[in-house]
């Protein structure tokens, strides 16, 4: 929350350019979820992007992580869209803010929130930007819950697995979580000096289905082989990561493997690889 207050008071340039929509990669459109991805990797929360907001209100339902009950941190997902500034639109995605104080809210049903890409409340207030806000539960879809013990980074294989296990967001056989241990705990040099296209079989394609399986519910796929159970799983985490639009293309570019490297820990690529 403290990171957010230090954005109060500001305002988008000429066209709704925005420092928030230039870090995430894009800019002059809707932002306030651009404003909570920034805010969120500079007070080192690891969250799905929102960017889009649909896809990081996906995340949360297929989590658990949401209620209807606002915790101080938690992500406020509106009933109403982000239609204020450059390229606003009342058919645009849901707006979101970050919840600051709920001390009313048994009360009066009411919160007060930090956005970006809205007005503020006094006469001084009415430019495109950083502004506190009081929001009640009518206009409010679900609150979105991140995890701030600190853990996400830092837990084992068999933590993240439990984890995956207990949700039944995957499913693992024997030989798979072998070959995940084993990946983790040797990471394998991958060299990749050709795209990857929708039907291509190699190992390198099963190594990045095993590193897909640990941050996806990837399951049913063909081990090795680009099939389209591997490039949806692909399309859902380039969303995770804030890729919007045509740029989820379900195909693993250098930008995609480098951070499913990171997050993942079980291969890293090759400074030769050539792939766009």
């Amino acid at each position: 929350m403290k990171t957010a207050q230090q954005y109060l008071g500001y305002t988008a340039e000429l066209l709704g350019r925005t420092v928030f929509g230039q870090k995430v990669g894009y800019d002059s459109v809707p932002w306030a979820g651009a404003f909570v991805d920034v805010v969120a990797r500079e007070a080192g929360v690891q969250l799905p992007a929102f960017t889009y907001t649909p896809s990081a209100l996906a995340e949360f339902i297929r989590s658990g992580n949401f209620s209807r009950e606002p915790r101080p941190g938690a992500i406020a997902i509106f009933n109403f869209s982000s239609n204020v500034g450059h390229a606003a639109s009342p058919f645009s995605m849901p707006h979101c803010g970050i919840v600051v104080d709920v001390r009313e809210f048994e009360e009066t049903g009411r919160f007060i929130t930090i956005e970006g890409n809205t007005t503020g409340a006094g006469p001084h207030q009415q430019k495109d930007g950083v502004h506190q806000r009081i929001r009640t539960i009518n206009e409010t879809l679900i609150f979105c819950h991140p995890v701030f013990d600190g853990r996400a980074g830092s837990r084992t294989f068999n933590e993240r697995l439990i984890q995956l296990l207990d949700r039944g967001r995957t499913k693992f056989n024997g030989e798979d979580i072998s070959a995940i241990q084993d990946a983790e705990a040797d990471p394998q040099l991958l060299t990749i000096d050709k795209e990857i296209r929708p039907g291509d079989r190699n190992r390198r394609i099963e190594i990045i289905q095993l590193a897909l399986a640990t941050v996806t519910d990837l399951r049913g796929v063909q081990p090795g082989k680009w099939d389209q159970v591997t490039a949806a799983a692909c399309s859902r985490y380039q969303r995770n990561i804030g890729r919007v639009g045509k740029d989820v293309t379900g195909l693993p570019d250098k930008a995609t493997l480098l951070r499913l490297s990171k997050d993942t820990g079980l291969f890293v690529l090759d400074n030769g690889s050539t792939i766009p």
